[in-house]
This record gives C-alpha cells, sequence and structure tokens, in this order.
C-alpha cells in the first residue's frame, strides 16, 4: 500500500471542528443534491447527462477534497479523522433528506422500491462510501507532502476520471450517463493515491 508522508503523529483533533466542518459538507451536499434533483426535472437526453455528470464532479470533489480543506491531512492519524468528517458530512446529509426532501418530495425513490420500501438497506452503504472518498481524497492530499496543494490534486483527479470516462464510455464498457462518470471520478480517486505518492517532490 501507499503510505502517507512520514511525519510525526499530529496532536489529537478538537472534535468541535469534525463536528462542525461535518456539518457544513453535509448542508453544501444537499444544497448540491436539491439542484441536481431540480435541474434534472427540466432537461432529458444528451443534455441532462452532460449537466449532471458535471454537478458529479464538482460534489464528488467538494465531497473527497473539502475534508482535507478543514483539516489539512499529513500523516495517518489527520487522514482517519478527515474520514471522519465525510461520515459526519453524510450523517448530516441524512437528517436534512429524511426530514426535508422526503416530506417535499424531491426526487423518486427508487432505491427504497429496490428495497422493498426500506431506505435502511442503502443509507449505511451511503454512509461508508462517503467517509471512503474523504479518505481517498485527504490520502492523496497527504501523500503529495506537508508542502503539496490541495486545487492540483483535486484537479489532477477530475481530469483523471473525465479521461477514464471518455474511455469507459467511448469503448462501450458503460452508457453515457452521470454514474459513469461517477464512476470513473471514484476509479480516478484511488489511481490518485499512488500518482501523488510518485509526484512527490523531496
Amino acid at each position: 500500500m501507499t503510505s502517507v508522508a512520514d511525519t510525526a503523529p499530529t496532536a489529537s483533533v478538537d472534535w468541535r471542528l469534525v463536528v462542525f466542518s461535518g456539518a457544513k459538507l453535509g448542508i453544501a451536499t444537499s444544497v448540491g443534491v436539491a439542484i441536481f434533483a431540480f435541474l434534472s426535472r427540466g432537461m432529458s437526453g444528451t443534455t441532462e447527462a452532460l449537466v449532471q455528470s458535471a454537478l458529479i464532479l464538482v460534489g464528488g470533489v467538494v465531497f473527497s477534497f473539502g475534508p482535507a480543506v478543514f483539516l489539512r491531512p499529513v500523516d495517518v492519524d489527520s487522514v482517519a479523522w478527515t474520514a471522519m468528517i465525510g461520515l459526519m458530512g453524510a450523517l448530516v446529509f441524512t437528517v436534512v433528506d429524511v426530514v426535508l426532501f422526503r416530506n417535499i418530495n424531491l426526487y423518486h425513490w427508487t432505491w427504497d422500491a429496490i428495497g422493498g420500501g426500506s431506505s435502511y438497506w442503502y443509507i449505511p452503504v451511503w454512509w461508508m462510501g462517503s467517509a471512503f472518498l474523504a479518505w481517498l481524497g485527504s490520502w492523496a492530499v497527504a501523500n503529495g507532502g506537508p508542502d503539496s496543494a490541495i486545487p492540483p490534486v483535486a484537479i489532477r483527479t477530475v481530469v483523471m476520471g473525465v479521461v477514464l470516462a471518455a474511455v469507459l464510455i467511448g469503448v462501450g464498457i458503460t452508457p453515457f450517463h452521470s454514474a459513469s462518470v461517477a464512476l470513473a471520478f471514484a476509479l480516478s480517486l484511488v489511481v490518485g493515491v499512488p500518482v501523488s505518492s510518485m509526484m512527490r517532490k523531496g
């Protein structure tokens, strides 16, 4: 496995930083989901796929690298704390989702139907996935060294994701859909961890 920078462990992190950063991330996620849902209602076909894909990339960057902005990861401990921020963000979004979005019928509950009318089979998966994205993004940032900037790492991840999505769609492995872009972005995060390590200066 690719190791993060060899630095001394960070001091214990204030739990308030994790909670409030997670709350900000959850609110940002809620706003993004609402925009995604409203725009999807008035679009279809290629236009819908393009707009949704752009929103997926923006949302992916925010959720994957936002925790690293709140708490700059430099070692294993701080990477773990940023993953916790990602988890807190998912929990906050879940509250907004259940209390508000469901009651105003913001979007169709396809996943509920698949689960026999229950949402509890996939919500924990969303929590785990959110922590995983934050963990990978922060790991890639930490691998770049203490002097690495977050925006170049995020931009590199997006570029790799777009290229990978183009390949997957171009050769017919996946259809032209925002889900294909989401898959490509997630895979680019995985690839970005060793890439950041290889590009590290010094």
